[in-house]
């Protein structure tokens, strides 16, 4: 047996069992893939020559992807994965874990990586050194790299972002009649101790406080106006909680009111029956864009990992992406859902224009000095 395969074999074997860490949701194992045989009488005919060759020759690979917890773990397991596997033959097994434990792996062992591809927050992708621990795209392997909306295409890029979250006001409605209309809305005395916020090291709370600012004369790199609006808030807030799966127990049990959270988690408590909905304020929301991206020195080939990247991509894999999960298509072939449509208006270019995209470079310079002053102000 070669080193090569025996390395692939002690990977697996590490990347076996299975480790929940409470309301995160971290996954410290891997969790079982899926792997179903191609249908030669049912190929893809689409996109060019390489792309198609690339993808007839991966049957029978085995690759590791990361996945973000929640939502998207059951979006990826349940659609992603059966997709891939169909199209390739190949085995794909996830790993879940929050953005900064993925980094934090890589990290520790650049040369022999314990996944394949990785699918990471926007805002902690753009801090890391992406040279040293991911390589570029390659684009040309990927069949539907063309289909992405213009503003989410480039021919250097370290790899596509797969969806947009939305994130605006979630709110109970038998308690708040009235929907809310603007962010402003959670400093009203009718909330007292009905509100909550995730901690600032989550990037909904960093977009919250940039909304908070320029509303309040301050700007992306200023927001002192924001803490000091946070101060006033302080009577109003029921908790400050660790992640968005505590935020959901949170109002599952009643406990709080009003939040700000993302449009995709409200679709899925909903489904569980839970009294909550969501709003746009008028001021505008702003976006959280997850992007996937090749690690250096991976086990699987490029070619397999390409193709796990272009499923993700694909028109049919988006489209579920939305309808079941509210998360917003960058493939621009896929229709906008009457459900999203009237939150948010009818075709991907104007929802764009009313959901801020976060500046990461600003906000991961001053990153650990918010943190620590929004700690103070609420003394998490």
């Amino acid at each position: 047996m070669s080193n090569h395969k025996r390395f692939r074999m002690t990977r697996r074997a590490m990347l076996g069992a299975t480790l929940f860490t409470g309301a995160s949701l971290a996954l410290k194992g891997c969790a079982n893939g899926s792997n179903t045989a191609t249908n030669p009488d049912t190929e893809n005919s689409a996109g060019d020559a390489a792309a198609d060759s690339a993808t007839n020759s991966l049957a029978g690979g085995t690759l590791i992807s990361t996945t973000l917890p929640g939502s998207w773990e059951q979006f990826n397991r349940n659609t992603l994965v059966p997709k891939f596997a169909a199209e390739t033959g190949a085995e794909a097994s996830l790993v879940t874990a929050v953005s900064a434990d993925q980094i934090a792996k890589l990290q520790a062992s650049p040369n022999s990586p314990p996944f394949d591809v990785v699918s990471l927050d926007s805002g902690v992708f753009e801090g890391v050194p992406k040279e040293e621990l991911f390589q570029k795209l390659p684009v040309d392997l990927l069949q539907n790299y063309n289909d992405l909306a213009d503003q989410f295409k480039s021919t250097d890029t370290w790899g596509p972002l797969i969806g947009v979250q939305a994130v605006g006001i979630a709110y109970n409605p038998t308690v708040v009649t009235t929907p809310p209309t603007s962010w402003a809305d959670l400093w009203n005395d009718a909330y007292k101790g009905r509100v909550a916020l995730m901690a600032m090291r989550n990037n909904h709370t960093i977009g919250f406080m940039q909304q908070i600012a320029k509303m309040n004369g301050g700007s992306a790199d200023n927001l002192d106006p924001a803490f000091a609006a946070l101060e006033e808030l302080v009577p109003n807030l029921a908790g400050v909680v660790a992640n968005s799966g505590a935020l959901i127990t949170l109002f599952e049990q009643g406990e709080v009111v009003i939040a700000p959270h993302d449009l995709n988690s409200v679709r899925l408590l909903q489904e569980k029956g839970v009294d909550i909905d969501w709003v746009l304020p008028q001021e505008g929301g702003f976006a959280l864009t997850p992007i996937m991206s090749i690690v250096k020195n991976p086990t699987a080939s490029v070619e397999l990992a390409a193709a796990y990247i272009d499923a993700a991509l694909s028109q049919d894999v988006q489209t579920q992406m939305v309808e079941t999960n509210y998360v917003l298509p960058t493939n621009k072939n896929v229709p906008i859902p009457a459900e999203i449509a009237q939150k948010l208006g009818d075709d991907l270019d104007a929802i764009l224009t009313k959901l801020e995209l976060l500046d990461w470079a600003t906000i991961n310079q001053n990153r650990t000095e918010w943190v620590e002053q929004f700690d103070r102000i609420v003394q998490v």
